[in-house]
């Protein structure tokens, strides 16, 4: 499996880069906002992935970040979006927008992308709201849980408390002090 790639561009297509690594030349379908910001002879790396249909080629995608790379997987896994939705997704939205638009329900927004209607967008928000509202759960910090564990609180119950919530920019103490607000029931 091709998991990483670096290389010189050697040459540019509509959606593609060809990625000359040693003596090989590989063709790599990228997001737009990328293919338009390379320029031809510009070494640079890439996270792939590999998609090998039933029917056809094999088809290698190339992501900036392993977050894109990341997000590209999961959309590939909803019904109905294939991998040239999912690179066109990728294309015209940051995937800290697309993540915003999902948690919010923002199908409007998510159906101006090429290739998605009203439908597959509202499709997408309900099969990959779960996996976002969890991503962001995630990103609480570790000190956090050990000081709300310390005082009796479930890991669900931090969970529940602080789903929604962007703790990013807040001092733990702060985020301490929001989050016993929430636990305790007060509104804030």
């Amino acid at each position: 499996m091709v998991d990483y790639l670096k290389g010189r561009v050697f040459r540019k297509y509509g959606n593609a880069v060809t990625l000359l690594c040693g003596p090989l030349g590989i063709k790599v379908f990228v997001p737009l906002h990328l293919l338009n910001r390379v320029e031809k002879g510009e070494e640079i790396e890439l996270f792939t992935e590999l998609i090998v249909p039933p029917e056809g080629a094999p088809t290698l995608y190339g992501f900036e970040t392993e977050e894109e790379r990341e997000l590209f997987r999961k959309l590939i896994k909803v019904p109905k979006v294939g991998s040239k939705v999912a690179i066109s997704i990728l294309s015209h939205v940051e995937p800290e927008e697309f993540k915003r638009a999902v948690l919010e329900g923002d199908a409007d927004y998510l159906s101006k992308i090429p290739g998605l209607g009203k439908k597959l967008s509202e499709r997408i928000i309900s099969e990959l709201r779960p996996a976002v509202e969890e991503e962001k759960v995630r990103k609480i910090p570790a000190e956090l849980y050990e000081i709300l564990t310390s005082l009796g609180y479930k890991k669900s119950e931090i969970n529940s408390a602080l789903k929604g919530i962007n703790l990013e920019g807040l001092t733990v103490n702060d985020a301490v002090k929001l989050a016993l607000k929430r636990l305790s029931g007060r509104k804030f």
